[in-house]
């Protein structure tokens, strides 16, 4: 459990060091790894690492100065609803993988911080027109990585949970 717990967002990154692809594809390797309901085919990734790309995307957001200090975002794309057996869990199966994908990041030292996308449709447009993301699919969020500044910046801080059993 130690690396979920060491899960920060990292939000400065050392922009002078890229990410190889063979680690890119790592991470969506375990963003494939998470569940999804009935097995449904409900995502696909795309791996952004050109700055005219990011600083485009970066007008989306407020959040605009995190965007333009990373050079590589991978955004998770949820493939068009209708074509699934259970469009309503979606969301759920996207969530899942983008956890995965950061959880796995800290594990090969890599910092992110996801990017709230979906469900504002005003955010998802324009991600899906910058992107050219059409056909019924459409851009879920996106995850800005990089080597952090901060060489200490993934530690343990755990929470007290509140715990109930079998009633809430």
């Amino acid at each position: 459990m130690s690396i979920v717990t060491k899960r920060r967002s990292v939000r400065k990154f050392d922009l002078t060091k890229k990410i190889p692809d063979s680690i890119l594809e790592e991470l969506i390797m375990a963003g494939e790894e998470a569940p999804r309901a009935r097995r449904q085919d409900s995502r696909e990734y795309v791996i952004i690492n050109k700055q005219e790309i990011i600083n485009e995307l970066a007008k989306i957001y407020k959040c605009t100065m995190i965007i333009e200090e990373c050079n590589t975002m991978i955004g998770v794309i949820g493939k068009n609803p209708d074509d699934l057996p259970c469009p309503s869990f979606q969301p759920i199966d996207l969530a899942c993988a983008t956890e995965n994908i950061m959880v796995e990041a800290v594990n090969k030292g890599i910092g992110s911080v996801m990017l709230g996308t979906y469900p504002d449709k005003e955010r998802v447009e324009k991600a899906n027109n910058i992107l050219g993301i059409n056909d019924g699919r459409f851009v879920f969020t996106f995850i800005c990585l990089g080597y952090p500044i901060d060489e200490d910046c993934f530690y343990e801080m755990r929470q007290k949970p509140i715990i109930n059993y079998n009633r809430g």
